[in-house]
């Protein structure tokens, strides 16, 4: 049996035909002209909490870092302690087969309360672990692959080891014996590092020994997310990063899981968003349908001081844009005052995809706090498969996707339309010509011959005259006109 096409989803306007028109004796006319449709970001729904504390080494906090799904299963990685003060922090591994069910397998390597009969894998100071992914390319003894953050501080030229406190007071110590601001600077400051390890199976882990990269003497606070990109057969990290006072994304690479590449800007918020917005973590991953890069940037509203997610995409992982720049996952109706995604998006059954977020009731930089008596809450945010992003008709659309070469056996769409009246229309036709002429349909494929579609559908094998056989197609460059009303259309398959 041929391999199913890769659904081809409406992320961008690449992919769209933008049009042309020809002057003919005289008279304009007009060749594939896009009209009546948008890009519309499709709201997330909102589970239940999909994880609490269960076990005593979990009654202090419960801090989910990465979901990954890999061996038929979703694994989790997250940061726990004990009940009490002065309790260590550690580095703790789930499973789940739907994301809200965890085995808590006896991992035997960490030690607590005298047992290691648990599933931590190591003091969290000894590795801060905030990233892992799955390296399809490695050997087996390091397929799983993480990313952590460390710095060393210098006092004076000597590297020294200090607490967050004694940070502060070494800072004031300065301030308070006149040192001018580039004086102290000098005198006192951090170098971030990224450091990788290695592990068969996500649970037993190796810590390379050299940094993946040394940034100097910029921070590595946020959620620093580590991958591989098998279209390129790069190591990528995307971290938080400053440009001017502002915050931004950048990224950092290599062939190898060493020495990566001093990091470079690659999104950030522009001139058409307010002017008081900021961006923090960039909730990195891939779309499992189709393997394109997303983010779920956390947008910081400084004015106000809440914080929601929008949806970035890209097709490289360097270039990219925002469908609409409005929430993808709203903070009401809980009222919460700051949301954060943590990658990846996993299958939760066969129709759904989640993403696991934290809404906590703080305001950043501010004191008060909404609702102080509740606790942030770990929720997925889900959608249908593929379905982040509509190309949509509010009213009636005409639209041509660019050629692609067919693959000779159906077309497949994930649609969605309104129940008064919406409808999707299918042609097939060779594609658009410079300089512009009429576009013409295979024979058998045109608006006439098509069978209106409507209803909600993930995989919605298209006809014509009831048919669907695109054997006739095979190897060929065909393109998708589409005219639709009151519908949304997500993918398509060819």
């Amino acid at each position: 049996m041929a391999e199913a096409p890769t659904p081809q989803p409406f992320l961008d306007w690449y992919g769209i035909f933008a049009g042309s028109t020809s002057i003919d004796d005289g008279e304009v006319w007009y060749q594939g002209i896009p009209a009546g449709v948008r890009l519309a970001v499709q709201p997330a729904s909102k589970s239940e909490v999909f994880i609490r504390a269960e076990t005593p080494w979990e009654q202090g906090g419960l801090t989910p870092q990465i979901a990954v799904y890999a061996d038929d299963v979703i694994k989790l990685w997250y940061i726990t302690r004990g009940e009490g003060d002065g309790q260590p922090s550690y580095i703790a591994y789930a499973e789940s087969d739907d994301g809200f069910t965890w085995r808590r397998p006896e991992v035997n390597l960490t030690e607590f309360e005298g047992s290691t009969a648990n599933n931590l894998l190591f003091d969290y100071k000894e590795f801060e672990l905030q990233s892992v992914f799955f390296d399809p390319s490695a050997a087996p003894e390091s397929r799983y692959k993480g990313m952590g953050r460390s710095a060393i501080t210098y006092l004076n030229g000597e590297v020294v080891t200090v607490t967050r406190d004694r940070k502060w007071e070494i800072r004031h110590e300065m301030e308070a014996a006149g040192l001018t601001p580039e004086e102290r600077a000098e005198a006192f400051y951090s170098e971030g590092l990224l450091r990788g390890a290695t592990s068969p199976d996500g649970v037993h882990w190796k810590f390379l020994d050299e940094p993946l990269l040394n940034v100097g003497r910029t921070g590595l606070d946020s959620h620093n997310i580590a991958a591989y990109d098998s279209d390129t057969g790069t190591y990528a990290g995307y971290l938080r990063g400053h440009q001017d006072r502002r915050r931004v994304v950048r990224r950092t690479e290599g062939k190898e899981f060493a020495n990566w590449s001093p990091t470079r800007p690659v999104f950030a918020l522009d001139p058409q968003d307010p002017l008081s917005d900021d961006i923090y973590a960039s909730a990195y991953c891939r779309s499992p349908g189709s393997g394109r890069h997303l983010m779920f940037p956390a947008i910081y509203h400084r004015e106000r001081g809440d914080i929601d997610l929008q949806l970035a995409t890209s097709r490289d992982g360097l270039l990219w844009s925002r469908p609409e720049r409005v929430p993808i996952l709203s903070r009401e109706p809980e009222g919460y005052g700051m949301l954060f995604a943590f990658p990846e998006i996993v299958p939760l059954d066969d129709e759904t995809w989640g993403l696991m977020f934290i809404g906590q009731f703080d305001l950043h930089d501010w004191n008060d706090r909404f609702d102080p008596g509740r606790k942030p809450a770990w929720r997925w945010a889900t959608w249908k498969r593929d379905r982040l992003v509509a190309l949509e008709a509010e009213v009636e659309g005409r639209v041509i996707v660019v050629e692609r070469e067919c693959a000779g056996t159906e077309l497949q769409i994930n649609y969605q339309t309104r129940r008064e009246g919406g409808w999707i229309k299918v042609e097939l036709v060779e594609p658009p010509t410079s300089p512009a002429k009429p576009i013409q349909a295979f024979p058998g494929f045109s608006f006439e011959e098509a069978d209106p579609l409507s209803g909600d559908e993930l995989a919605r094998t298209v006809t014509w005259n009831g048919k669907s056989d695109l054997s006739s197609l095979r190897g060929r460059k065909v393109a998708v006109r589409l005219h639709m009303s009151r519908a949304k259309l997500f993918s398509t398959s060819l």
